[in-house]
């Protein structure tokens, strides 16, 4: 009888050091509570970032200020090389898929864009301070290229639907349409004239 021996590489990184290493979610309530690490960039693949804010109603609804998030958006996209690839502002929050070419740059991107995003909407200045607008730190995810991809854009899409047209309206689209179980048809009452 012949017996094979099956050579298997050891890891170089223990279990939870190798978790940490091939993480690609940051921020919002990942890790709330827990130790600071460096947020995953990637300089190859898109990313998805959310940027939430609690204090985003009635006035100050990012939906209600759309031509200035638009305007920071391009100009700080232009400023520090980031590409665009899709963006949706829900009114409560703001879902972006970018590509930065340094991981700097892209730090620096949302630092200012949420930065004046926050200072176009509620009005802050140099002596006029606001309390904090956004909701904690922005969440971003590093995503694949192909069907990763791809579902990220019809997820910012159904978002921007939502924004424009209401819940309700994602909803409807997301459920397609209702079937019953017979079919339904509804004629006109024939009325009866008198003589």
């Amino acid at each position: 009888m012949i017996c094979y021996i099956q050579f298997v590489q050891r890891p170089l990184f223990a279990p939870d050091v190798h978790a940490e290493l091939v993480r690609t979610e940051h921020g919002g309530s990942v890790r709330r509570g827990r130790r600071k690490l460096e947020r995953p960039v990637s300089v190859r693949r898109p990313m998805h970032v959310v940027l939430t804010s609690h204090r985003a109603r009635g006035p100050w609804s990012l939906r209600k200020h759309e031509r200035a998030v638009r305007d920071a958006l391009r100009a700080m996209a232009q400023r520090f090389g980031i590409r665009i690839y899709d963006f949706a502002n829900v009114g409560s929050h703001l879902h972006l898929l970018v590509r930065a070419r340094r991981r700097e740059s892209f730090q620096a991107f949302l630092r200012s864009f949420a930065g004046i995003v926050a200072r176009r909407v509620t009005g802050a200045r140099r002596g006029k301070p606001s309390d904090r607008f956004f909701s904690g730190i922005a969440w971003s995810r590093v995503v694949a290229w192909g069907r990763d991809y791809l579902g990220v854009r019809h997820y910012v899409f159904r978002n921007e639907i939502e924004g424009a047209l209401g819940v309700h309206v994602r909803r409807a689209l997301e459920a397609g349409p209702v079937r019953t179980g017979h079919l339904q048809l509804s004629l006109p009452r024939a009325t009866t004239r008198p003589p």
